[in-house]
C-alpha cells in the first residue's frame, strides 16, 4: 500500500512540474509556497536539456523572465501544441495521394523509371493520380474512420491536460518575445547557440559593418527590379541555348521550377560571439530565390564528378 502511495505521489509531482513548473508543499500555506517558489530556479520540463547555450547581447532592453530557459533549447526545438489539433483530413489526403501515385506508377511499370532523380524532381501540382482499386480506396476510408475515432478518445482522455513541452515560464517568455519588436533573436556564428540583441543596435551594426561600406552599393527599388529581370532573362536564355545538353528530367525540373514564385535573396548577420568585440558574419540567403533553382542543379551535376575522386564517402 505504501509503495502504491509513493508511486502515485511521484506521478503527481511529475505532472505538477510538467504543467505548472513547480511542486507545492501541502504542509505550507499559499503564501509560504509562493515565497518558496520564487526563491528557486524555474524547473524545466522532464527530458529538457540542462546545458543551455544562450547569449544575451541586449544593452537597452530587458529580456522577459525565462528567456534563457526558452532560447537555450535552441531555435530548432520542436514545440508541441497545448491542445491536440485535428489535421487528419489533410494527413489522410496526402497519404491517399501518395498511395494512388505509387499504385499508378506500378500499374504502368514506371516504378523503376531511370529518368527519375529525387534531388531535382519537382512535383507537378496540376496532376492528380487517378483513384486506386476499390479495395485500396476502401482501406483508406476505413483507416481514416479509425484514426478519427482514436483521436476523439485521446481528446477526451487528455481534455484538461497541458500537452505543451514548455513550462509556464517558458510559454510566457515566448509570447512576450514574439510581441516585442525591440528585441531580435538570431542564431550565432559557429552554431554556438541563439542570441538576443537590441533590434536598433543590430540594424545599426549591419549598416556600419557591411551595407554602408564600399563593399556594397545601395540600389533604388527600380534598379533592383531591373537587375532581377535582366538576370531572369539571361538565365532563361542560357538555359535555352544549352537545352540540348540537358536530360529530360533536368529540362522538366527547370520548366516546373521557373513557373514558381521566387523571392528576393535576404541579407542578415550572425553574431560572432566567439570574437571580441562581437561582430556580424554577413549571410545572403538565396533559399527560395531564382538563384536557388540553378544552384540546386549545379550541386546535382557536381555530384556526378564524385566517383572520379580517388577517395570519397558514399551515402545511401
Amino acid at each position: 500500500m505504501e509503495n502504491q502511495n509513493s508511486i502515485i505521489t511521484q506521478k503527481t509531482k511529475s505532472q505538477c512540474l510538467a504543467n505548472f513548473g513547480f511542486v507545492a508543499n501541502p504542509k505550507m500555506n499559499l503564501r509560504q509556497n509562493f515565497n518558496e517558489a520564487i526563491k528557486k530556479e524555474p524547473s524545466t520540463q522532464p527530458f529538457q536539456p540542462h546545458n543551455l547555450a544562450f547569449h544575451n547581447l541586449c544593452k537597452h532592453n530587458k529580456l522577459p523572465l525565462g528567456s534563457k530557459e526558452l532560447l537555450g533549447l535552441n531555435l530548432k526545438f520542436c514545440l508541441t501544441s497545448n491542445k491536440i489539433t485535428d489535421e487528419i483530413n489533410k494527413t489522410v489526403l496526402q497519404m491517399a495521394r501518395n498511395i494512388r501515385t505509387k499504385t499508378y506508377l506500378k500499374e504502368n511499370n514506371l516504378l523503376n523509371n531511370s529518368e527519375y532523380n529525387k534531388q531535382i524532381y519537382k512535383k507537378n501540382l496540376s496532376w492528380n493520380p487517378p483513384p486506386a482499386s476499390s479495395l485500396i480506396e476502401e482501406k483508406i476510408t476505413e483507416f481514416e474512420k479509425t484514426l478519427k475515432t482514436l483521436l476523439q478518445k485521446v481528446r477526451i482522455k487528455h481534455e484538461i491536460r497541458c500537452l505543451s513541452n514548455l513550462n509556464p515560464l517558458q510559454r510566457s517568455a515566448l509570447q512576450q518575445l514574439r510581441r516585442n519588436k525591440n528585441i531580435i533573436i538570431k542564431p550565432s556564428d559557429k552554431n554556438l547557440g541563439p542570441t538576443a540583441k537590441d533590434t536598433i543596435t543590430y540594424v545599426r551594426q549591419v549598416l556600419q559593418e557591411h551595407l554602408l561600406t564600399n563593399t556594397y552599393r545601395q540600389l533604388s527599388q527600380r534598379e533592383a527590379k531591373n537587375i532581377m529581370e535582366q538576370l531572369k532573362v539571361y538565365l532563361k536564355e542560357l538555359l535555352s541555348q544549352n537545352s540540348k545538353y540537358l536530360s529530360k528530367p533536368e529540362l522538366l525540373y527547370f520548366q516546373r521550377s521557373l513557373k514558381e514564385f521566387h523571392r528576393l535573396p535576404i541579407f542578415y548577420g550572425l553574431p560572432k560571439v566567439h570574437k571580441e568585440p562581437i561582430s556580424l558574419r554577413p549571410i545572403v540567403s538565396t533559399s527560395g530565390s531564382l538563384l536557388a533553382v540553378f544552384s540546386t542543379w549545379i550541386d546535382f551535376k557536381m555530384k556526378e564528378l564524385i566517383p572520379l575522386i580517388q577517395s570519397h564517402v558514399k551515402t545511401h
